[in-house]
């Protein structure tokens, strides 16, 4: 990584005598903290990527123009959930000869996505994957036409009790391609209102997934195995593939 005292140097000279008067101090003990997060990062991503290999003596080697862009983009954090995305991003980085760098794409998506987007995109399909395993029901993941056509129901209160600004970061995993449509409403079950979120999965965001979790070389089996969190995200309570699942898991009469 370049050092980023010589960016702030520069920084500082670009803005010359007056800029050095005014922001000089500041911006050198910022470059000095910056330094000491980004290590810091950088070796908490390398835990969680570490955690994330089930056989550490395969002999499979890191790619380095991955591993330089997973850790350039997400060792400047403390959130869990970037730890989790860019740690499994490191971990997928390995393959027999080092050569692989199809990573890359997973990386620009999230270096492009905020902590609670990601975490959006994380419980949404890790509430698919339950609802998969519960029903035992074999998808072809591979295939849009199968993805497409489940729907998954959450409870909009309990997004925003984790501070998940649903309304309007589903556009932004839409963008992205990890929702195919959704929509948000109130919806009237008897005398309780309740305010309803309804999403689409796809291929890219189940692919995303289990990149996240180092699993990119079996995603296809997606619905058949649980993804345990390293970073101990939870799982939403509340969920179904209906307004009636959702109901009953809700407890709503």
């Amino acid at each position: 990584m370049v050092s980023e005292e010589i960016v702030i140097t520069s920084a500082i000279a670009a803005g010359g005598y007056v800029g050095t008067q005014l922001f000089g101090s500041a911006l050198a003990t910022m470059g000095e903290d910056i330094n000491k997060l980004y290590a810091k990062g950088r070796d908490k991503l390398v835990d969680v990527a570490t955690k994330k290999i089930n056989n550490p003596d395969d002999g499979k080697k890191v790619n380095l123009r991955a591993a330089r862009d997973v850790l350039w983009n997400g060792a400047i954090t403390e959130d869990e959930v970037c730890a989790e995305y860019f740690g499994g991003m490191l971990a997928a980085s390995r393959s027999p000869e080092g050569k692989d760098d199809g990573v890359l794409n997973y990386v620009d998506t999230i270096k492009s996505m905020s902590s609670r987007q990601l975490e959006l995109h994380y419980v949404i399909y890790k509430t698919w994957q339950n609802i998969l395993l519960k029903s035992k029901a074999k998808i072809n993941a591979g295939l849009s036409e199968d993805v497409n056509k489940y729907n998954i129901f959450l409870i909009g209160g309990e997004l925003k009790a984790r501070n998940l600004d649903y309304d309007r970061d589903l556009t932004v995993l839409h963008r992205q391609g990890l929702v195919n449509r959704f929509s948000y409403k109130t919806h009237i079950f008897g005398n309780v209102a309740i305010s309803l979120v309804e999403v689409v999965p796809t291929t890219y965001g189940v692919m995303l997934f289990a990149a996240a979790h180092n699993k990119l070389d079996e995603w296809r089996e997606f619905y058949a195995e649980e993804y345990i969190s390293i970073s101990d995200i939870e799982p939403l309570d509340f969920f179904g593939q209906s307004l009636e699942e959702l109901k009953l898991a809700a407890g709503i009469p």
